[in-house]
Order: C-alpha cells, then structure tokens, then sequence
C-alpha cells in the first residue's frame, strides 16, 4: 500500500471545494424561480468536479437520471491509475452520487481531524487504540483495479470513526471491501 502525503489530501479537498463553490455560483447565475429543474445543480457540480480534478476525466455523460432515479456511467471516467487520482475519484463519485449518508461522512487524515472527530462524538468509545495512519493509502494491482483505504467519520444513522477499505474495478466503479472500526458514539442522525 501507498500512502498519500498530506498535502496530495489537501490538494485534492481544494480541488473538491473549488469545485462545490464553481457549481454554487454557476446555480445561482442559472437559477429562474419555477422554470430550473433541479437537476441543473448536480450537472454543475460534476462539470465543476471534473473540471477541477487533476487525474480524473468524463468522455461522455457521467449519470443518467430516469424515472427519478440516478444511475452513474462509470465507465464513462478515465482514471489515472495513480494514488492522488484514486482518491480524487473516490471523492468525486462520491460526491456526484452522494447520498444523505455521504453528506455526513468525513474523510480524515490527520490525527488533529482524527482528535476532532471524537471531540464532535457523543460518549465517544475508542475500539482501536493504536492507528498507525490516517492517511489514505492506494495499491494498485498490475490489472487495474485497485485498493483503497481510507478512514472516514461518520454520524448517518450511528457515529463511527472507521477505516474502510474500497476496490476500485476495471470498470471504474468501487465495492465496499472491508471495514475496521476505530471508535464509535452514541450520537447520530437517523437517515
């Protein structure tokens, strides 16, 4: 495994932010009261999104939306198959299919985002003592795929600090591998 430095992180979550402010500003010089669907504002999002992603590009429509329902177009993404892009794509996806779940989920990477995500917890009770990193970390296997592993808090449903492990296929999209847990709270929002 590879693991991301620091600033490859922050390079990425400026990326991502650049991205949210692009598509807010874009929405709001669009916007006419009854007439924009609200599907505008997610297809803003992921032109911003990809517009701003260094390893990450779309050759062709990214989602369809059909009968209320999204479907994402993975193959449609050309991913770097390098650590940064891998995480930069797991963000970006993420983002594009976000759910309610992933709005209160928090990639943390550092043991000060780690300290402040227990001080957030409600009775926080730490499961894994010892954590060697938080920083994402990437292998990437001679056929494509890859894993990765990142620690994550979240507060859907349960608070949880966890460190998940996430294979990327050849197809693009990625699969729940495995988790760990590192602390959990008995806060939560019901979702």
């Amino acid at each position: 495994m590879t693991a991301l430095a620091r600033a490859s992180v922050e390079s990425v979550r400026a990326r991502i932010a650049r991205a949210h402010e692009q598509a807010a500003a874009r929405f709001r010089d669009l916007f006419i009261a009854g007439q924009t669907p609200p599907t505008v504002h997610l297809e803003l999002l992921t032109d911003a999104l990809i517009e701003n992603a260094e390893g990450v590009r779309l050759h062709g429509r990214a989602y369809d939306i059909e009968n209320g329902l999204m479907t994402p177009r993975y193959e449609n993404f050309d991913v770097h198959r390098e650590p940064e892009a891998i995480l930069e794509y797991w963000l970006v996806i993420s983002e594009i299919t976000g759910s309610a779940v992933w709005r209160m989920t928090r990639l943390i990477a550092s043991a000060e985002e780690y300290d402040d995500a227990l001080r957030r917890m409600q009775l926080p009770r730490i499961v894994r003592a010892i954590v060697g990193s938080f920083l994402p970390s990437v292998e990437i296997a001679d056929d494509g795929t890859a894993l990765l592993e990142v620690t994550v808090y979240t507060r859907a449903d349960e608070e949880r600090i966890e460190r998940r492990q996430l294979f990327l296929d050849e197809h693009n999209e990625f699969h729940f591998h495995g988790r760990e847990l590192i602390a959990e709270g008995r806060g939560g929002i019901s979702v």
